[in-house]
């Protein structure tokens, strides 16, 4: 045999103790991490669930809750999507709004509504911008902004008044 032996021999033992407890605590560490994330997106998943019930029901009853004063009128969906243009203008007007394009996209027919959308491209002083999204908000017919982009606007050096540009995608909605 060999006649090989450790100087210390309590040293490998505490190695090999060592290496388990370590190798114990980085499997508690990964199965305490797994549980965690599985419980985080249980959560997640209860919450998509509950919106998507949300949505479900709104579908059911689209017109739930609203009267006919949140909807557009008009004889054809266009005619409605004008009535829309002309409000839109008229509260830019009562806010000192530059409205340079009131784009009409296309028209959406969900269930028993119809969704008149448009594109808005403005100039706003900045004090005023807030007074008219809030007026947009509390317009009827309802309006519903769906995504809007602002960025700072060219200003000359004669007007010192700070201008906002902005993107507004936004629609109102109209019965069949």
């Amino acid at each position: 045999m060999s006649d090989f032996r450790f100087a210390k021999p309590a040293a490998p033992r505490r190695m090999v103790y060592v290496a388990g407890y370590g190798l114990a605590a980085i499997i508690a560490l990964a199965g305490v991490l797994f549980w965690s994330g599985t419980s985080g997106s249980r959560a997640a998943i209860d919450d998509m669930k509950t919106t998507i019930a949300r949505a479900q029901a709104l579908a059911d009853s689209p017109a739930s809750g609203l009267g006919a004063e949140a909807f557009y009128q008009g004889d054809t969906p266009q005619l409605a999507q004008a009535a829309l243009q002309t409000t839109l203008q008229e509260l830019a007007e009562n806010f000192g709004i530059q409205i340079e394009v009131i784009r009409t996209d296309e028209i959406e027919q969900i269930d028993n509504l119809v969704r008149l959308n448009l594109t808005l491209n403005g100039v706003a002083p900045e004090a005023r911008l807030g007074e008219f999204l809030h007026g947009l908000v509390a317009l009827e017919p309802m309006v519903i902004v769906e995504q809007l982009n602002l960025r700072r606007a060219r200003t000359s050096r004669s007007d010192p008044e700070r201008r906002v540009a902005f993107q507004a995608q936004l629609y109102g909605m109209t019965g069949r």
